[in-house]
């Protein structure tokens, strides 16, 4: 046996009390690397005790007497009790099966004991020490004998001193990493463990920003931003479409034309826009002049449609989403009227008497200049045509014009009404682009459909793969169902929010209003439990594979909100995700500087602060949900390929076939710059990791909003308050990740 100079850990103890903090890591991480080199060999020490520790001439520990050890599955039945009951497992005691974990309980002993003082377990005699074992009593906690003991340390010791063996580390090994100052991702993996949540969440980086750093990102974000805001609106649809007229001015006007059709005053209405797109591919495929959107500004058709709803019942629907066809109009009264954004009139539709008591008479001519009134158009430069249009409603008398927009003569358009005993049912303006849609069939684009078929292709290896390995994981005991649980909960309410205060859900005070708030909540609930499964299936092997790309994302589902590397990631996030933003606007820009007609702006129809809280909660869950999927995407390629960057490679590539796809796949040009996009975003995931990409989506996302340098406007309401919300989450962020650093401390300048 090697002569070791020193004292006894024990000894030592008995001497001079509890030692220095810093000190007793050092010996603990020693004692811990000792026993794993024992473990490693299959070797048990079975008698783990501060009196089998030596502390050399230099300081270091060493562990002896392994009088008692031997391979565990050497062990004889009148063996395995040998030991000291002090410091004995509780298995050990019983004379139950031995393992690497009962070792780890007399480790905790040890630990509690170099860091106190004091021994855990004390009795007058041996046969009243093992009575105390066998009560089931637990030693007094650290932080009663210790003030200001370090948590990290007493949950480490209470771990390892779990009565049941499953509850304690793994290993020596993960214990030496859970010490403060240790890497655990690093020693877990090395012993070929996959790190626990907790451990990914108490990694040492600690991802604090210098303040130069910090401020020259958030000084970028405010720029580019700026920039946004100033350019960004070029490429919307709104930049072209005149937005004067609120939606309270629009909802008036089409009720006046009820009124003044001769129909009573509804009991329920509901209101919304949309976008005509058949418009916009029209002129895109008949107009290649650079000015070809410009012209929209001063003539029509307008490409947007404020769509209005009347009824003398309840406008009443199972999930509370109204549109033209739900309800159905088959009410007697039920009224549509289509305004363009100037308040003019572009169609309008009655539901007549379902029962019809008059004696036959003949059709009786009406006045219609109320109608082309109401649509800014003089009746007599319109020429009689013969009605082809059949709207599939009662009419006793039916007609129709021909003729043009004064300002816009090139565009022909045709006027189809009908009328019923002298009332108008129907008033129409039809045009070029518009088809029957009731006989021609639906026919979607080739790119689309493989866009369609890529996304449903995706998705279902999302559920049906991260099902099985859900399955799987919750089989073997793995995964952070606390994190799941919490990500879940979140989804589930910001599901329901967005749901219950937006303006696209219409609530009545009927018994339809239970279905409403069942549907709400049924979905939520599969939303949540999508993302639950999603998580359950990712995360243990991410955190085995990755857990470098999941910290900040671990420690914020853990709730450490003020974490710095929380802040850091939320920050470079914004970062990024502006940057692809202003990218998007030279986008567009960039075809118009090489000669090309500009592309079709783009659109969306959050308007109004009524839509805030559900598009709010719809950019949370697609950060989320791209975020979460595109992980499980590359994880899956990775499990495959078995290596890491081809994954990441081959990830890329299905982003920007995606992304292309989903454009129509414009041009070569459309390509190259989508190309670069997908690979800043696939660059953030490699190297910030999960709360970086989500991030980057959630700040891209202000191109689902009306950009304008207008904030009085109607439509800029929502606008507004997300950027409201970008600039909070950017400033906690950048604020967040300083960890206390003042951002203009007397070292700024100096650094």
């Amino acid at each position: 046996m090697e002569f070791i100079k020193g004292e006894e850990l024990s000894s030592l103890l008995h001497r001079i009390g509890r030692l220095p903090n810093d000190k007793a890591i050092q010996l603990a991480r020693q004692i811990c690397a000792g026993l794993a080199a024992a473990h490693e060999t299959g070797i048990l020490h079975r008698d783990l005790k501060p009196a089998n520790v030596m502390i050399d001439e230099h300081g270091n520990a060493r562990i002896t007497d392994f009088g008692l050890a031997g391979l565990a599955e050497e062990f004889k039945a009148d063996e395995i009790g040998a030991g000291t009951p002090a410091y004995m497992s509780p298995e050990q005691i019983e004379g139950g099966e031995l393992t690497i974990k009962s070792d780890i309980y007399s480790l905790g002993l040890v630990l509690y004991e170099l860091f106190t003082g004091k021994q855990a377990f004390v009795a007058a005699t041996v046969g009243e020490l093992i009575n105390l074992r066998r009560s089931n009593t637990s030693p007094t906690t650290p932080t009663s004998i210790v003030k200001g003991f370090d948590p990290v340390i007493e949950k480490l010791i209470d771990r390892c001193i779990q009565k049941d063996p499953s509850q304690r580390p793994s290993s020596a090994l993960q214990v030496a990493a859970a010490l403060p100052g240790g890497d655990p991702i690093a020693a877990a993996l090395a012993a070929g463990e996959t790190p626990s949540p907790e451990m990914v969440a108490a990694a040492p980086k600690e991802g604090a920003l210098r303040p130069p750093v910090a401020m020259a990102m958030l000084a970028a974000f405010i720029v580019m931003l700026v920039a946004v805001v100033l350019v960004g609106g070029r490429r919307q649809l709104y930049n072209f479409v005149p937005m004067e007229k609120s939606p309270e001015i629009l909802r008036e006007t089409a009720r006046d034309i009820a009124r003044r059709a001769g129909y009573d005053e509804p009991l329920d209405s509901f209101d919304w826009f949309v976008v005509r797109n058949d418009m916009l591919d029209y002129i895109a495929q008949n107009d290649q002049s650079p000015d070809r959107w410009e012209r929209m500004k001063v003539t029509r058709p307008s490409a947007f449609t404020f769509r209005y709803r009347q009824s003398p019942r309840y406008l009443e629907t199972s999930d509370g989403r109204i549109n033209a066809d739900a309800p159905p109009q088959t009410v007697s009264g039920m009224i549509s009227v289509h305004l363009d954004t100037r308040g003019q009139l572009r169609y309008f539709r009655a539901v007549p008497p379902q029962v019809d008591d008059r004696a036959a008479t003949s059709p009786t001519e009406i006045d219609w200049s109320i109608f082309f009134t109401a649509a800014g158009l003089d009746q007599a430069e319109f020429r009689p045509a013969e009605s082809k249009w059949n709207r599939q409603i009662s009419y006793d008398l039916r007609t129709a014009w021909e003729g043009a927009y004064p300002e816009n003569p090139q565009i022909p358009i045709r006027i189809e009404a009908a009328a019923y005993h002298g009332k108008a049912v129907y008033f129409e303006i039809v045009h070029p682009w518009e088809q029957p849609a009731g006989d021609i069939a639906f026919q979607r684009p080739t790119a689309l459909k493989v866009f369609l078929a890529i996304i449903i292709a995706l998705l279902s290896l999302a559920v049906i793969a991260g099902g099985l390995l859900t399955l799987r994981n919750i089989r073997l005991g793995r995964g952070d169902r606390r994190g799941a649980f919490r990500l879940a909960h979140f989804v589930f309410w910001v599901s329901v929010v967005g749901s219950v205060f937006g303006r696209n859900i219409h609530h009545v005070p009927t018994v339809f209003e239970f279905p409403i708030i069942l549907t709400t909540i049924a979905w939520a609930l599969l939303i949540a439990a999508f993302f639950w499964v999603v998580y359950m299936a990712l995360e243990p092997f991410v955190r085995r594979r990755w857990p470098e790309r999941i910290i900040s994302w671990t420690r914020l589902l853990a709730g450490d909100f003020r974490d710095p590397m929380v802040g850091r990631d939320l920050l470079i996030g914004a970062l990024f995700g502006i940057g692809l933003m202003l990218w998007a606007s030279l986008r567009y820009q960039i075809p118009v500087w090489l000669g090309h007609p500009p592309g079709i702006p783009s659109d969306n129809l959050w308007l109004g602060a009524g839509s805030f809280l559900p598009a709010l909660g719809g950019q949370i869950m697609d950060s989320l949900s791209i975020g979460l999927v595109f992980l499980f995407v590359i994880l899956m390629l990775s499990l495959v390929l078995r290596r890491d960057r081809l994954a990441f490679v081959i990830g890329w590539a299905i982003v920007v076939l995606v992304v292309f796809l989903a454009s129509g796949g414009a041009s070569v040009i459309d390509l190259i710059l989508i190309a670069i996009v997908g690979a800043i975003s696939v660059a953030s995931l490699w190297r910030y990791g999960l709360l970086a990409m989500v991030s980057l989506v959630f700040f891209s996302g202000l191109g689902d909003f009306p950009i304008t340098t207008n904030f009085t406007a109607w439509y800029a309401t929502v606008f507004v308050m997300y950027l409201a919300v970008m600039v909070a989450v950017a400033v906690y962020g950048f604020y967040t990740s300083l960890a206390g650093q003042k951002p203009f401390g007397g070292k700024f300048l100096e650094e």
